[in-house]
């Protein structure tokens, strides 16, 4: 397996990346929803900058699978859902389905640092991609262990 190391300073600057990309889209959420684990850090860095309410969800389906049902307060008409890569994009669908069946209106958009180009869903915000499965890759967070690695 190739193992890709991506340093906090290019995590930074990706986040940068997705403010630019969504200050350019016009798109002013109403809350910033990190997805645990990976989207903790970089939901919260978007949260202070645009300075809006962080709200984390549990969403893990690989790891430690735990789901929360996350709905908007009907008040949230905007919401930006921040994970750090998306894989094999079924946590987005579930989300976004759920979200959409649920909460009538709200405008639900994704961002991530990461978007695996081989799987069925395209963030409305991504900095980096990378064909994950063909290149055989695993990238390794600033966040994520790495004495073993």
């Amino acid at each position: 397996m190739n193992k890709l190391w991506y340093s906090w300073e290019e995590m930074r600057n990706d986040c940068h990346v997705l403010v630019r990309d969504i200050v350019l889209d016009n798109f002013d959420p109403v809350v910033i929803v990190g997805l645990s684990r990976g989207g903790l850090t970089p939901g919260v860095m978007l949260s202070h900058w645009f300075k809006k309410p962080f709200k984390s969800v549990k969403s893990a389906l690989r790891d430690f699978p735990e789901w929360e049902d996350y709905l908007p307060r009907p008040t949230d008409k905007r919401v930006l859902i921040v994970d750090d890569i998306c894989d094999s994009g079924e946590t987005f669908h579930r989300m976004k389905e759920h979200i959409i069946k649920k909460a009538n209106g709200v405008d639900v958009r994704f961002a991530t640092l990461w978007w695996n180009n081989e799987c069925n869903f395209e963030p409305k915000y991504y900095v980096r991609e990378i064909a994950k499965d063909s290149t055989n890759t695993w990238i390794n967070f600033p966040w994520e262990k790495w004495w073993d690695a």
